[in-house]
């Protein structure tokens, strides 16, 4: 299989464990303790909570109504993935102990994501507490080209991972607790940013004319996972 930015990543979409997004994963591969997806579609939603409120009587003087919107600085942020499931090795780590490889077919994966959706967050390795999605990038986090990236086709640039941060150029200077821009995904010793947050739903399709590949869906609503990953870093 194709492996993306020369770094064995052979999905560009990765579900990653609490385990591991709480920082208790050392010296693993790309693929530890995270379940890579084969994705068709890719729906990112931002949903803006601005409340429109009409100012009374505006319309009489200028002949015009008026409507203020109360920006509260909210939004709900969610991804719909829609693609396969394939046979896959799986590789897992409990903290600091040896890392366990198996090979999983695509029954047992969906089974595997099945039951990981039901697991709490005390769980952490079972929580699937971040989704990943890998992006090629030109520009870095102050509007400059990065380096070796003129003429490069979209397949052949860095890569970094999809997040609502701006770019440190666009934040003003009193602002504060912004996401970071960012960094290029370079090594596979790199933690990656992700979106954190939890899966709504997963549907799996048993079809036979698909086998040995499942379709599948899932919805992940972009949250805070910080209450999660401090249980887990203290028990």
């Amino acid at each position: 299989m194709t492996t993306y930015g020369g770094m064995g990543a052979e999905t560009i979409v990765m579900l990653e464990l609490a385990r591991r997004a709480s920082g208790d994963t050392t010296g693993g591969s790309i693929t530890t303790n995270r379940i890579g997806l084969l994705c068709n579609t890719i729906d990112v939603s931002t949903n803006k909570q601005s409340i429109p409120f009409p100012v009374p009587f505006s319309g009489l003087a200028a002949g015009e109504s008026k409507t203020i919107a109360l920006d509260f600085g909210t939004a709900q942020k969610t991804l719909s993935i829609t693609g396969i499931l394939m046979p896959q090795q799986i590789v897992k780590q409990k903290g600091t102990g040896e890392s366990i490889t198996i090979d999983l077919t695509a029954h047992e994966v969906a089974q595997l994501l099945h039951s990981y959706v039901d697991s709490s967050f005390l769980h952490e390795d079972q929580n699937l507490s971040k989704l990943i999605v890998l992006i090629p990038s030109k520009a870095n986090t102050d509007f400059e080209a990065r380096s070796g990236t003129t003429g490069k086709s979209d397949s052949e640039l860095p890569l970094i991972p999809f997040t609502w941060a701006n770019r440190d150029y666009d934040v003003p200077k009193y602002s504060f607790g912004n996401t970071p821009f960012p960094d290029v995904f370079a090594s596979t010793t790199d933690e990656i940013e992700g979106i954190t947050g939890f899966i709504d739903t997963f549907t799996t399709n048993l079809v036979g004319t698909d086998y040995p590949s499942i379709p599948f869906n899932l919805t992940f609503t972009h949250a805070s996972t910080g209450v999660s990953d401090f249980i887990n870093r203290v028990t």
